[in-house]
């Protein structure tokens, strides 16, 4: 191979190989699942690969969960001054973090901020219950708007980018997003290119490493995913041009900082050329021992001898980097191309030598890891699970196939905290969903009573939250709903006398009536609201996550459960169900909730109905023929003039859900559970 090519000979290599690329289908040269790039000036794509490939978005999915706060800010409902109060299921969420915690109150600014620098899993969901109510009903805003803005291949399921199955995006996608977020809400960029943040003592930094590279990068966007692996969106701005690369599913954090920075450099040389990256005539070339950087300044020369220069050169357009020279270094020596240096194109994991100890990268996790992930932590190393796993915590076991299973172990100290805190959570608070439920439900009604016993009710949630008194005087039995991953090993005592001893405690500490009678026939109070429903769950994983649903009996009293024949079809189950609220009237305190369970047994139709009643208000249900009846269930039972607190007018239910399950061929068990307008549930992940 010669150590240099004249400038004929490179061009002789280039001239025949973009001839083919007119009529040929461009090849990749990135080390990278898909990529895209386009000068926004133009609106031209000038490098595509694989641009349609579906991958989960990963973190980059935090662009949309902006976009649609931005869009708010914009519309003049939110401010970014608003305090928000965070979560105890924000607070929980594992990954990247902003450090927030339960209970802290931040402004909506600094949460979107969160998001943007820290990549802040926690953050995100902080703004995605917010903004839509609740993390569920955001989901849905997030597709409408994907929908809106023409992303046809893009499907989000969390606001943070978490794994979660069917979320997936494009290349393509990713740009249109990214496109209208820029032209939208230009001032969004300053949250982006902010180097680092600090919140509750944890100092964050950017993890885009072009940030560090070029003064004119001034964002967007990193993801990492165990199936995603490394992305970044990078949008850079020389003079009135701007650039944005999408680079998916690069191995290496050194393999995306490398397709990266090759994209936006070798986008702003060929905007001055007025033509395309000839990704072909580039894998031809590097074949024969050409340099791509060389190969470009050849290409550019070439177009600079037929066509006027254009005003977009690129920032220090002409510069090569060499192995050991950075992209912004001031070492950097200028070269022609018939003084084309010997070495070849750079190495896929070549990582410019002044980041080598700064390059950081944003790992979210795979369900099940509860990892957060230090600073400096590299790819080799979380190869290596003995460097990340927790040495407090674990312990290994032997599991199926003589292989090393790592089991995390849970003290039942921490359930009892837990529960306890749940519990009064859950009697403080009524949960963003149905708070904004009501309100619409208020702004709907056309009476002035029923619209005056709504505006009640959220004044209420509010007197109750900010002075933490109970919503309502029936504090309810605690009903527990616990998933144990089978990772799991509780210490210290069982789950069940854990989650007794922490009802126990939260109802004396927070000062919840006492409800529970020791003997349905003695009725002696047991003083303590013990002992709970509990239900357990196994479920994959290392993690124990908890839901404390507090039931009122005004609503508990009004349920029942039917055992129809199989031919009383659709019909006898919407004849069950009407009849239910019907005979109910006003003792279960509506506005209610409905929940409905189909099928199984008659125990776990009742489990189910129960369960029903956990799912967030406004989300559909995943089945078509189920969200249908649910909303034709609603209606009627509005049209039913019972209306709020029993006086009349439209609102009767806020939602009716509905959970099925598969059954004998002999029968069709439904149950019906109501949950009254303090229908009250709150969860944390231990």
């Amino acid at each position: 191979m010669p150590a240099r090519w004249s400038v004929l000979e490179i061009l002789a290599i280039a001239a025949g190989v973009l001839v083919c690329a007119a009529v040929c289908a461009e090849a990749a040269v990135l080390n990278a699942g898909a990529a895209i790039l386009m000068n926004l000036k133009s609106e031209s794509v000038l490098y595509v690969q694989n641009e349609d490939a579906r991958i989960p978005p990963a973190s980059l999915t935090k662009i949309m969960t902006i976009y649609l706060a931005m869009d708010a800010v914009k519309q003049g409902r939110v401010t970014l001054d608003d305090d928000v109060k965070v979560s105890r299921r924000a607070a929980s969420q594992p990954g990247a973090r902003m450090n927030l915690t339960a209970g802290d109150v931040v402004s909506l600014g600094e949460l979107l901020k969160g998001a943007a620098v820290a990549s802040g899993n926690d953050a995100a969901v902080a703004v995605a219950e917010y903004i839509g109510g609740s993390v569920e009903v955001f989901n849905r805003m997030m597709n409408i708007k994907a929908e809106a803005l023409g992303m046809k291949r893009t499907v989000f399921k969390t606001p943070n980018g978490l794994p979660a199955d069917g979320q997936e995006t494009t290349a393509s996608d990713m740009l249109i997003l990214s496109k209208s977020y820029i032209e939208v809400h230009p001032e969004a960029l300053a949250y982006h290119s902010i180097e680092s943040i600090t919140y509750n003592g944890k100092t964050t930094t950017n993890k885009n490493p072009l940030l560090r590279m070029y003064s004119y990068v001034d964002g967007l966007k990193t993801g990492w995913t165990n199936a995603s692996k490394h992305n970044l969106i990078a949008t850079a701005k020389s003079g009135d041009v701007r650039l944005v690369s999408v680079v998916l599913g690069a191995p290496t954090p050194s393999d995306l900082t490398y397709s990266s920075s090759f994209l936006i450099e070798s986008g702003f040389r060929t905007v001055e050329s007025g033509g395309r990256i000839k990704v072909a005539a580039q894998l031809e070339a590097l074949e024969n021992g050409v340099s791509a950087d060389v190969l470009m300044d050849v290409l550019e020369a070439a177009a600079d001898a037929s066509s006027p220069s254009s005003e977009d050169a690129a920032p220090e357009a002409g510069w090569a980097i060499s192995p050991e020279t950075s992209a912004a270094s001031e070492d950097a020596v200028p070269v022609s191309a018939d003084q084309a240096p010997e070495y070849d194109v750079l190495p896929s994991d070549w990582i410019p030598p002044r980041l080598e100890d700064e390059l950081e990268f944003e790992y979210d996790i795979d369900p099940g890891d509860d990892i957060e992930f230090d600073e400096g932590f590299s790819e080799e190393e979380f190869d290596d699970p003995s460097v990340w796993a927790p040495s407090d915590g674990l312990s290994e076991t032997q599991g199926f196939g003589n292989g090393v299973t790592q089991v995390r172990e849970i003290t039942a100290t921490e359930i009892i905290e837990a529960v306890k805190a749940l519990c009064i959570e859950a009697n403080y608070t009524i949960s963003p969903d149905i708070k904004e439920a009501v309100r619409r439900s208020a702004d709907a009604e056309e009476g002035e009573i029923p619209k005056e016993v709504l505006g009640q009710l959220l004044e209420n949630s509010e007197i109750a939250a900010e002075g933490e008194f109970p919503l309502c005087q029936d504090t309810g039995m605690a009903v527990v709903f616990v998933e144990i991953g089978q990772d799991v090993r509780v210490t210290g005592g069982s789950v069940k006398d854990a989650v007794n001893e922490g009802v126990r405690r939260g109802y004396r500490e927070g000062y919840l009536r006492a409800s529970v009678v020791a003997d349905p026939v003695d009725r002696v109070n047991t003083g303590d609201n013990t002992p709970a429903v509990i239900y357990f769950d196994v479920v994959p994983g290392d993690r124990l996550k908890i839901t404390v649903a507090p039931k009122g009996f005004g609503s508990e009293n009004m349920s029942g459960v039917a055992m129809l024949k199989p031919s009383d079809g659709i019909a006898g189950i919407r004849r069950f169900v009407v009849d239910a609220v019907k005979k109910a009237g006003p003792n279960p305190c509506p506005p209610i909730i409905v929940g409905v369970g189909v099928g199984g047994t008659m125990d776990y139709a009742a489990l189910m109905a129960k369960q029903a009643l956990l799912r967030s208000v406004g989300s559909a249900n995943e089945s078509w023929l189920w969200n249908g009846l649910e909303e034709e269930l609603l209606k009627e039972i509005n049209s039913l003039d019972i209306g709020p607190a029993g006086l009349g007018g439209k609102t009767t239910a806020l939602a009716v859900h509905i959970k099925a399950y598969p059954t004998h061929i002999a029968g069709m068990p439904v149950a019906v559970n109501i949950g009254c307008h303090a229908t009250r549930h709150v969860e944390t992940t231990l």
